[in-house]
């Protein structure tokens, strides 16, 4: 009897995980550069009605509700896929239950707009203020499960994965205080702030798809014995 230690060759499909993180990536830094500009010197009331008025509102925010479920669908796509190290599994799973809780504000960030009018003359604005009730929240979580795995993965691919973890850290860390930051010091300019984690999420998306993966070593396929 003999034993190979050749796999077969993988599946295009096994690469969707990584064309997914690409794309997050991509989409992502798109709907950023849409995204209306404000002024920590006005009201968060004032500064959401003057930001959801504006005619990038939505694009751009569509485009960044794309960008976080496609984020999510190739951290699935990868984790189910086993195409990372085994220790990797936790670091991973959480960052992508995190980031589809994240998803659901993103939603409501958009869908802010509808609140545009409200907001300007001063009465309710359910949608709008739900969307800050939870950004307040999940902005530290997912930052800090964006933390958890970027440094998981980057101890177990080593190499330029290391130099790929250290945007996803940095920008993990900036939105996870960006929120915080804003609703507790609402006359500081965090407006940078957002746009470094936008940013540096993104390349981190990008960068963790390009780098790809030093998965679990496949167990080694016997071959029956020659026979005669």
């Amino acid at each position: 009897m003999t034993t190979s230690t050749h796999s077969p060759a993988p599946s295009p499909r096994l690469f969707g995980w990584r064309i997914a993180l690409v794309a997050s990536g991509a989409v992502s830094l798109a709907g950023g550069a849409l995204h209306p500009d404000s002024d920590a010197a006005d009201p968060l009331r004032e500064e959401l009605a003057v930001m959801t008025a504006d005619p990038r509102w939505v694009p751009g925010h569509s485009l960044l509700v794309l960008g976080t479920l496609l984020l999510v669908g190739a951290l699935y796509m990868a984790r189910l896929q086993r195409v990372w190290p085994r220790a990797t599994d936790r670091a991973v799973l959480v960052a992508t239950v995190a980031f589809a809780l994240y998803a659901v504000e993103t939603v409501f960030h958009l869908a802010a707009a509808v609140d545009a009018d409200a907001l300007h003359e001063g009465h309710a604005a359910p949608v709008a203020f739900t969307h800050i009730g939870l950004a307040a929240v999940l902005y530290p979580v997912s930052g800090t499960a964006l933390v958890v795995a970027a440094v998981t993965l980057g101890r177990a691919l080593g190499g330029p994965a290391r130099l790929v973890a250290a945007l996803g850290v940095v920008g993990g860390v900036a939105h996870a205080a960006a929120v915080p930051l804003l609703l507790l010091f609402p006359d500081l300019e965090v407006t940078p702030l957002f746009a470094a984690s936008g940013v540096l999420t993104a390349l981190w998306a990008i960068g963790t798809g390009v780098v790809g993966a030093r998965g679990r070593v496949p167990a080694p396929v016997r071959e029956p014995a020659p026979v005669g």
